[in-house]
This record gives structure tokens, sequence and C-alpha cells, in this order.
């Protein structure tokens, strides 16, 4: 999946491509070669919760978590998502802890996810 992702107010915009890997009704994202998500797929909803990832130096590091839910078109080809993607939804993180005092912990960060399929890979 090539997703898209945009901050509601238009001052955060990137692309990422997604791998999805099914086992039943679990589901792994992956960036590259990397799990960062994992979550439940049931019928066309996808939810998954990233582990708590933090970056900065010391005195001024914070971490975050993401969280995200989306339509997904199936792959029985069940349509699920209107319009010409196959992938629209929403994702969040949630500041879980920050020595930042402009950071709060408790801040959200919203942003609409749309994307295409773009293939299978083994």
């Amino acid at each position: 999946m090539k997703v898209s992702a945009l901050e509601g107010e238009g001052t955060y915009a990137d692309s990422f491509d997604y791998y999805l890997s099914f086992d039943a009704s679990s589901a792994l994202i992956y960036i590259g070669e990397d799990a960062f998500a994992r979550g439940t797929y049931s019928g066309c909803d996808l939810t998954y919760e990233s582990v708590v990832v933090g970056q900065g130096e010391e005195g001024s590091s914070v971490k975050w978590q993401l969280f995200g839910q989306a339509a997904i078109e199936s792959a029985e080809g069940d349509p699920c998502v209107d319009g010409d993607d196959d992938w629209t939804g929403t994702e969040w993180f949630e500041i879980v802890a920050s020595e930042d005092e402009e950071v709060l912990v408790g801040t959200e960060y919203h942003l609409d996810t749309h994307g295409a399929y773009v293939g299978e890979t083994e």
C-alpha cells in the first residue's frame, strides 16, 4: 500500500509504503522491513497501534505512540472504500512522555490517510 498522511491544517504531509501481513484477524504493518504496528482486521476495517517510540537527546526526549484505523479494500475485491483509493483512515500520535516543556504529555496529532494498493510481495 502506498499511503499518504496529511495533518488536518496541512502543516505536515508524508508518504509511506505500508506492507501488510495478515494472519486470520491479526495484522502486522511494516515500513520497509521493520514492523511498526500490529492490529486487527475485520471485514473492511483495520485498527492498529505501534509500540512506544522515542526521539531526542537527554533533557528534551519525547516518546509517542501511534494509533490508527482505516477502511481497506479486501483481498476478495469487496468495495470497502469510496472513490479511487484502496485505503482511507485516520492516524493519531499521542505523546506519552516528554522532557520538552513545549510538548505536553497527552497531546495528540491527527492525520488523515489515504492510499492505493500497489501489489503483493513475498
